[in-house]
């Protein structure tokens, strides 16, 4: 299943749906409780999964934890309104911080991330045209990290290819995060999620014997345990 870049979160949904394999409505924030002034991916994925739980500990009341495991998608009730910015997401550390234009539907994320590796005069830059394609590098990326079984990976590209051979299946390749140029690939491999990140690769599943990884892939593979 392919994600597409268009401006719609369907397909990201969709997946969600497919991978965690249940849904419930209180998964989602009652669209009267979002302020009608974030932009509609945003107002679309809260209400999807804007206090989706998955039983981790240190996150706090009505956050969305499956969003959270890496960097983290502030819930409705932490998000700062500050003039016509609102910041939505933030780093594990609280090193940097991402915000969208309040009531602009078409508005580009902009970050801090940039003032932590050079001298910038704007605190906040845009990193991503489309708020539709950070999110879903952005909700990959936590779902990857949230995996019951998390493994780095040190090989190549196409050793893993080779390893998995025709079980691979691309998700979203080439996303934009951050970084303001394309950095994040992921590939589904049965139960198994990998995802290139900033040059390294990750494998996460959830499952005690994901379909496609056997023990045999595995041993193949130069990896680190990491959950």
């Amino acid at each position: 299943m392919l994600l597409k870049g268009t401006e719609q979160l369907d397909d990201l949904k969709s997946f969600i749906l497919d991978w965690f394999g249940k849904y419930d409505k209180t998964n989602g924030v009652p669209e009267a409780e979002i302020p009608p002034n974030l932009p509609r991916a945003l107002r679309e994925l809260y209400k999807f999964a804007g206090r989706w739980k998955d039983g981790s500990d240190g996150h706090q009341e009505n956050s969305p934890e499956i969003f959270q495991h890496q960097d983290c998608l502030y819930s409705i009730e932490q998000l700062i309104f500050d003039g016509d910015r609102i910041t939505f997401l933030e780093e594990n550390q609280g090193n940097w911080t991402c915000q969208v234009e309040s009531r602009n539907d078409d508005s580009p994320v902009y970050c801090d991330e940039y003032l932590l590796r050079g001298d910038y005069t704007e605190e906040h830059v845009i990193v991503s045209r489309s708020l539709y394609h950070f999110l879903k590098s952005f909700c990959l990326q936590e779902i990857v990290f949230g995996c019951k079984h998390l493994y780095a990976i040190d090989e190549a590209t196409d050793n893993i290819k080779r390893l998995f051979g025709a079980s691979i299946e691309e998700i979203w390749i080439g996303g934009h995060y951050i970084a303001g140029e394309p950095t994040h690939s992921f590939y589904r491999c049965g139960d198994a999620l990998m995802m290139e990140y900033f040059g390294d690769y990750w494998l996460g599943y959830n499952c005690d014997s994901p379909m496609a990884l056997n023990k045999k892939v595995l041993s193949s593979m130069k990896h680190r345990k990491i959950n």
